[in-house]
């Protein structure tokens, strides 16, 4: 389920980055932007079909050569 709170649910709003590089000077007070894109989250929540395909493709990354190494691995002790 997308939840804007979640890390990787989410992109930041283009329209709100826009914004702020015209308004926010200071680097401690921000000024609240009003945008009618996001409503004011600075957030866009992804698709939850988006969210699945970037875990896979990030599991593919990580998690695959691992487990793949380590099954070599055990072949290798046996053989």
């Amino acid at each position: 389920m997308t939840d804007y709170t979640l890390h990787g649910n989410c992109e930041p709003c283009p329209a709100c980055e826009l914004r702020r590089e015209a308004v926010d000077t200071a680097a401690i007070f921000r000024p609240e932007i009003q945008c009618q894109v996001c409503n004011g989250t600075g957030l866009l929540p992804l698709s939850d079909a988006e969210i699945v395909r970037r875990t896979c493709d990030e599991a593919r990354r990580i998690y695959w050569p691992q487990f793949e190494a380590r099954i070599a691995a055990q072949i290798g002790e046996r053989g």
